[in-house]
């Protein structure tokens, strides 16, 4: 039983699970620039669904992909070596059902925000029919996957309806560094997904082209990170010069590094260490985003 335990508790991705959490609450926090939301049985339940869904997610990911996993990452695979398919899919439909009746019950009708109840439905659907169909089919696998990021934070403006420009950069951050995150890790496992017949964005239109489509995502972003300044600067009168220094020296600064490596590199492995990388500027992105005010 523990052994089972500690092997779900991997499946789940725990770094990537406090990861989501921790943003849901930076975003609720920029949104009231205050904590008392912390007092609130929503935010706890908001915050508990988060985390279950998100790790059934990687739950059923991984039911679907064990073939490949064995390809790429045979030193990782738990599913169907360690724990048996009919054991991770029963508790991922019984994990679930269970998590989606207390959000219906608890923040849907006691908590009175309905709209987080249809989010949660709504991403529990679209990981299933990722995990399922939509990984398989390139480029809109990769936008689901960032939607549903980004819907993480859309879920702090239901809780607290409240909505400022730092909300709203939070969301479009996510959104493209997940993005440009995802298409670097399918070109990473372009191996195994070749041998099952995948047809990521890297099988489809090669890696060469892959990497062009990386860089002008890069470039976008690189430029988007100006947007709350401009927003700020125009709209307000306010320079925000801490938030440009910051955005500089610890995004934006080592975005270009990791552009330089991606021009640099010329095989799948090479590509796929940048996606590590990119955790660190999801992490120094979020610490700037405390200085919109």
């Amino acid at each position: 039983m523990w052994r089972d335990l500690r092997h779900f508790i991997q499946i789940s991705r725990p770094i990537n699970v406090t990861i989501s959490f921790v943003a849901f609450i930076v975003a609720c926090f920029l949104a009231t620039r205050d904590l008392e939301f912390v007092y609130s049985l929503s935010f706890w339940g908001t915050a508990l669904t988060i985390v279950v869904i998100a790790a059934t997610g990687y739950w059923i990911n991984d039911v679907y992909d064990f073939r490949i996993d064995r390809i790429n990452n045979p030193d990782k695979a738990i599913v169907n070596a360690m724990l048996s398919t009919k054991k991770v899919l029963t508790a991922y439909f019984v994990i679930n059902l269970l998590i989606l009746g207390f959000s219906f019950l608890v923040i849907g009708i006691y908590g009175g925000r309905p709209q987080i109840t249809f989010i949660n439905f709504l991403s529990v659907l679209l990981l299933y029919v990722y995990a399922s169909y939509l990984k398989r089919t390139g480029v809109a696998g990769n936008l689901t996957i960032s939607f549903l990021i980004a819907l993480v934070l859309i879920l702090a403006y239901y809780l607290t309806h409240k909505l400022n420009m730092a909300l709203i950069w939070s969301i479009i951050f996510a959104f493209e560094i997940t993005l440009i995150r995802e298409i670097t890790k399918d070109v990473e496992d372009i191996k195994g997904d070749l041998a099952f017949k995948l047809k990521t964005l890297p099988i489809q239109i090669g890696i060469k082209a892959t990497k062009r489509i990386l860089i002008i995502l890069y470039v976008v972003f690189l430029l988007s990170t100006y947007m709350p300044f401009i927003y700020y600067a125009y709209w307000k009168a306010d320079w925000n010069i801490m938030y440009l220094i910051l955005s500089g020296a610890i995004v934006q600064i080592p975005t270009i590094w990791i552009l330089r490596l991606l021009i640099k590199s010329s095989n799948p492995k090479e590509l796929g260490e940048h996606s590590g990388y990119l955790k660190y500027v999801m992490l120094t992105g979020m610490i700037t985003l405390f200085f919109l005010t």
